[in-house]
């Protein structure tokens, strides 16, 4: 587990669930490929997550991608969202 970015904490792999009404579609294909770069990389960009819902709103492959890779842990940026239209805008 390599981490190399800014973030707020961070949190089990487990803990975190993907929006149910996330527009983005990873295939397989596109997982393993981010699994390689992350396992040489490491972590760059954090796992975006809402105050609002809980639910993670940016990150969704990567996040598939760590627990490919057995990643116990996920380095998680909280952002705040007044409602759900502003989670599903930022996430398309």
């Amino acid at each position: 587990m390599k981490i190399k970015c800014s973030y707020t904490e961070l949190v089990d792999a487990i803990r975190l669930q993907g929006h149910p009404k996330n527009p983005n579609v990873h295939p397989d294909n596109q997982i393993e490929r981010l699994a390689k770069v992350i396992d040489y990389q490491g972590q760059r960009s954090p796992v975006v997550v809402s105050k609002l819902s809980g639910f993670v709103i940016v990150g969704h492959g990567r996040l598939a991608a760590m627990k490919k890779l057995g990643w116990e842990k996920v380095a998680v940026d909280y952002q705040d969202f007044e409602n759900e239209a502003q989670e599903y805008a930022h996430m398309t």
